[in-house]
């Protein structure tokens, strides 16, 4: 052997002969593994698993638990016996084990632990832990986890059914699934799915509440099949959407609405509006466009500050619509000035609808601050379509120049330009 033989390689061959599972461990690293441990290990030869950290073998559930222990052993702050934990084998497969472990004599050899199979004592209990934390992620899950058999019938349902659908999930056992769906040919397609390609995910889909109410919701899901490959039931998450969908109407309004007054924005208002000219002009049928301006508005904003200015362009916007059919478009082009389309209407009657805007307006009042009144007038400058307009800019120059009339005029009044007036 030499005489450059450690104490720690003395034992080593001591440890060979033994029949139970001994390992070394320096810094967490395998350093010596006897026969009987490689036999544990499921290793075809120490160099499978020397070099290797130990953590490698330890199951995710006890590694930091080992780790902290391990670091404790090396500073020789202690000893243990009979530590359990899982591990795992070079072919994957688990096993329990219980460790009795200490510190060498010398820094130098590290740890010395002994090991004993206790894989069907371990299992169990494990297997309890297991399902302790599946009952927990069962009942604390915000998701619906649900399993309905082949005719449809509900066999499983996650408390977070309640939550959701306003159900508890003991009523529902046995219900035919059908009762969920908002239009149970959605429950007939999904199925279809699930037997063609085993699995769904993400699929998307309203339900119906207990109160009736309707409720967006993604499901994923995978269908289950006996030995024989016949279609037995089906397993998945159901995920509600309804914040996710409210977030998406808003959006979607934003990005249409005028934020401050809850009408069309100036970039939809012109998209619209030269939608509503190209049908005009292949139907033939009569259109008119206004602007509006507020008379004055700099000295509202002036005497009752920006606050009270935001009241005044609200309190204007829903009393102009008041006074425009649902078809009619209408939308902020910026500050005080306002657009009006009049779709399918007579010069006439857009004259009418223009004047009573006007009226309404000016009898308008507001009391932005206690003891104090607040009247507004308005300006509208108007044109009709003509036959030579193709685009919407030119109704718009008519209609501009015709608003600077009106303001010429001494504002409160509506002027024309290019028919009606």
């Amino acid at each position: 052997m030499g005489d450059s033989m450690t104490v720690g390689d003395a034992e080593n061959l001591a440890f060979d002969g033994l029949p139970v599972p001994v390992v070394r461990v320096r810094g967490a690293v395998l350093r010596y593994v006897n026969p009987a441990a490689l036999e544990m290990l499921e290793a075809d030869s120490p160099d499978a698993v020397l070099g290797r950290s130990i953590l490698d073998f330890v199951h995710p559930l006890d590694r930091v638990r080992i780790a902290k222990r391990l670091s404790r052993l090396e500073d020789k702050a202690r000893r243990y016996r009979g530590v359990e934990m899982l591990i795992r084998t070079c072919r994957g497969e688990l096993r329990g084990v219980s460790i009795s472990a200490t510190a060498a004599s010398l820094p130098e050899d590290g740890v010395v632990a002994v090991a004993v199979d206790i894989t069907r004592r371990r299992m169990k209990t494990y297997l309890r832990e297991t399902e302790r934390n599946v009952v927990r992620l069962f009942e604390n899950t915000t998701d619906i986890y649900y399993r309905i058999d082949a005719q449809g019938k509900l066999l499983m349902a996650s408390p977070a059914v309640e939550r959701i659908l306003g159900y508890h999930c003991d009523e529902l056992l046995g219900r035919d699934s059908s009762i969920f769906y908002a239009d149970p040919k959605d429950r007939d397609a999904l199925i279809e799915v699930l037997l063609r390609d085993k699995r769904i995910a993400d699929y998307e889909v309203r339900l119906r509440g207990k109160q009736g109410q309707l409720v967006d919701v993604s499901i994923s899901s995978h269908a289950l099949f006996d030995d024989e490959g016949n279609y037995i039931a089906v397993e998945g998450v159901i995920r509600d959407l309804t914040e996710r969908k409210q977030l998406e109407r808003r959006l979607r309004v934003l990005a249409t609405a005028d934020e401050l007054t809850g009408i069309c924005n100036r970039r939809v208002f012109f998209e619209r509006a030269t939608a509503a000219l190209q049908r005009t002009q292949r139907q033939r049928r009569p259109m008119g466009l206004m602007i509006l301006d507020i008379d004055w508005f700099k000295k509202i904003n002036d005497r009752f500050g920006h606050l009270g200015g935001d009241g005044a362009l609200r309190a204007f916007a829903k009393a102009v619509g008041s006074e425009l059919r649902d078809v009619d478009l209408f939308g902020r082009l910026g500050g005080e000035e306002f657009g009006i389309v009049l779709e399918d209407c007579p010069v006439s009657e857009a004259q009418t609808v223009g004047e009573r805007i006007r009226v309404c307006i000016e009898n308008l009042r507001l009391t932005p601050r206690e003891g104090e009144q607040l009247r507004m007038t308005v300006s509208i400058g108007a044109t009709a379509c003509q036959a030579e307009d193709v685009r919407i800019e030119a109704l718009f120059e008519r209609a501009d120049r015709a608003l600077y009339q009106a303001k010429q005029a001494g504002r409160n009044c509506i002027r024309w330009e290019g028919g009606g007036g």
